[in-house]
């Protein structure tokens, strides 16, 4: 028998009944260190898990995050901020590192995250079957909070409503603002009664903590060229305005694309899959092809605007952070 000493927490009670964040169990990761796996036998998980975990990696950090990822999304328990104060106690670890943890949160955010994910678990059967996602991944991608190969992965999935199971692993996996936008872009694109379901307070609060630090930090250890932001922020634009034919034509002729990548813009179904292989293509490209589509669409006078607009966008270090989260 183990003697287990009851917690007398200095945590505020709507802080220590919610389920902790990604950004929470990141940071409590770094501190559990050679006490990982009493931890995690205290927060009930099995030796064979423990084992696996220490079989499949030797650093102690992400020991210690696989650990805490395991329990939580094991819901036979609620796996609240209370349950992981106790355990670490019990695994003799100390809760004071929580503490210092979850000082700044907001209550309000922790409760709104953990309301937006049950929504959408909640309305996860209409969501998949119902809907057709792909102008709603336009309008994910224009706003930053998933990537061109984010869209490629889930297109690679050959049924709807697995492309749609897809979408919603990345939406509950990267939280605000990817909540937020993917409602919006249900709203817009005749969806207006599941996202009336899926509004909740989540949508009214603060950035979430890691766009925070992030923006803190100055993506110190992170960074993508400005140019592919402005080309994101304006997908919307360019698969919905602009004829490719001679944009492409341009591009070959510069070496920026290949008569290969023209034959895969050409097989597109319809002038917008066309378009959103050619923004495809110029993200992955550099900066001398992102000069040059600007080039190819001053050609057009049509098209002059949008160059500029394209150019001259603006990139937030808010924008920045977004869009860093497709790329953990």
């Amino acid at each position: 028998m183990r003697r287990r000493k009851q917690v007398i927490s200095s945590i505020q009670d709507d802080i220590l009944d919610s389920i902790p964040t990604d950004e929470i169990l990141d940071n409590i990761s770094t501190q559990i260190g050679k006490m990982v796996f009493q931890l995690g036998i205290e927060l009930g998980l099995s030796i064979a898990d423990l084992e696996n975990i220490d079989k499949c990696n030797c650093d102690l950090t992400a020991q210690s995050k696989d650990v805490l990822f395991r329990w939580r999304g094991d819901r036979l328990v609620r796996p609240t901020i209370r349950v992981l104060e106790q355990a670490l106690v019990n695994s003799r670890k100390g809760a004071r590192c929580l503490e210092e943890v979850v000082k700044n949160v907001d209550p309000k955010t922790l409760r709104a995250v953990e309301t937006a994910t049950d929504k959408i678990r909640n309305n996860a059967n209409r969501i998949i079957q119902e809907i057709q996602i792909s102008q709603i991944l336009d309008h994910m991608i224009a706003y930053l909070v998933i990537s061109v190969d984010d869209r490629r992965r889930i297109e690679q999935h050959a049924g709807q409503d697995d492309q749609n199971k897809a979408l919603l692993d990345i939406v509950i996996e990267r939280k605000e603002p990817a909540f937020s936008v993917f409602v919006e872009g249900l709203r817009n694109y005749g969806y207006a009664d599941i996202a009336d379901d899926l509004k909740c307070d989540s949508q009214e609060v603060g950035p979430s903590t890691t766009l925070v630090a992030l923006e803190h930090e100055g993506l110190s250890d992170w960074t993508v060229p400005l140019y592919k932001i402005c080309l994101q922020k304006n997908y919307l634009k360019v698969i919905t305005d602009i004829q490719h034919e001679c944009i492409v034509d341009h591009l070959i002729t510069k070496e920026v694309m290949s008569v290969d990548d023209g034959k895969k813009i050409e097989s597109g179904k319809t002038p917008q899959e066309k378009n959103r292989m050619l923004m495809e293509t110029l993200l992955r490209k550099n900066v001398h092809g992102f000069s040059e589509f600007l080039v190819a669409l001053r050609k057009d006078p049509v098209y002059t605007n949008l160059a500029d607009q394209i150019e001259n966008t603006a990139v937030t270090m808010k924008d920045m952070a977004i869009l860093h989260k497709c790329y953990e």
